[in-house]
């Protein structure tokens, strides 16, 4: 076992060493842009995963995070010159009671009719910012023009420190999400999915958990965004807090993996790497939705536990093989 999990720890270890070293042999940008999109989707997926995948909780509204985080970051920078990393504060600030107020009105429902309240509750936020066009610049958007490469405003002349940057933010998500599993709450959240009547009957404060639970992961959602749109250069209500986005979210997580560590990592590159692909051959006739939408109707058809789920198996293999070759050699 000891050398069972020895080998997966060097596995791990070398695929973060590959991670690292790869921008070494790529001289073009392209190639890291895409790579950088797919760690920044693996980690808002890896936030939705907190309270979609083991709360069982779908939501459709985590965009709202995303866009919270990054008007934060563009609002303060333009009209303040205030470094994005201070801003971080804020959008978790403004991200955490804004969860709050989602969940009191939402949490009381259940199953589909959660869902679609979401739905209805990020769609206000986008009104919202589009309404207070003073702040937001409404529907226009912001964008952040480059005035130089400078660390402290997240503006660099490649996409190479935010390569690295991606790799920090996902492993920094992972890192929480593991933590957040293994505590008294992470337990109490399994235990509200696998059977919520006989939760409560047990005394476990089901409401405040799942409460909990999303609002934990819509201020890592906003962290992600804040990242993130320093990387865009330009933000708007249609694409950073639209249902598209919150639902391409959501997919990423499903296909790669809910309640499973390593799932939305999987999923995130899977997806957006085949959307990429996808956009190349199809351009804007709308290739990336179709493309996402099948993944997710094959995957919940064929392998309802996503693609780490393949993984899984072979790992189970792995462990009975060795458990029969020790039980052989007795």
């Amino acid at each position: 076992m000891k050398k069972y999990l020895s080998l997966k720890s060097m596995i791990k270890i070398g695929l973060l060493v590959v991670a690292l070293i790869f921008p070494l042999f790529v001289s073009g940008n392209y190639v890291i842009s895409i790579l950088v999109n797919c760690l920044f989707f693996a980690a808002m997926a890896e936030c939705w995963n907190i309270i979609g995948g083991y709360g069982g909780q779908v939501s459709w509204c985590h965009a709202s995070f995303v866009a919270i985080g990054a008007y934060s970051n563009f609002i303060l920078s333009n009209d303040f010159g205030i470094t994005p990393f201070l801003s971080l504060p804020l959008g978790i600030g403004i991200s955490f009671m804004l969860a709050a107020v989602i969940g009191h009105a939402t949490f009381r429902l259940h199953g589909p009719y959660f869902s679609v309240a979401t739905i209805a509750c990020g769609e206000a936020v986008r009104v919202l910012i589009q309404y207070f066009d003073k702040i937001t610049k409404g529907a226009a958007g912001i964008y952040v023009s480059y005035k130089g490469a400078d660390f402290w405003a997240l503006t660099f002349e490649n996409d190479i420190p935010f390569y690295y940057l991606g790799i920090i933010v996902l492993l920094l998500t992972v890192l929480v999400t593991y933590l957040f599993t293994k505590s008294k709450t992470g337990y109490y959240l399994s235990a509200i999915k696998g059977d919520e009547t006989a939760a409560e009957s047990l005394g476990i404060e089901v409401f405040k958990v799942k409460l909990t639970a999303f609002q934990l992961s819509a201020m890592l959602s906003s962290v992600v965004g804040c990242f993130y749109a320093s990387f865009l250069t330009y933000i708007a209500p249609t694409s950073t807090a639209s249902f598209d986005l919150s639902m391409k979210i959501g997919v990423v997580a499903i296909v790669g993996g809910v309640a499973s560590l390593w799932g939305p990592v999987v999923g995130g590159f899977i997806v957006i790497l085949l959307i990429e692909a996808t956009s190349v051959f199809f351009g804007a006739a709308g290739g990336s939705q179709m493309i996402y939408g099948l993944l997710l109707i094959v995957v919940i058809i064929f392998k309802p536990e996503g693609i780490i789920a393949l993984f899984r198996k072979n790992n189970a293999e792995d462990s009975k093989n060795m458990e029969l070759d020790k039980k052989e050699e007795a």
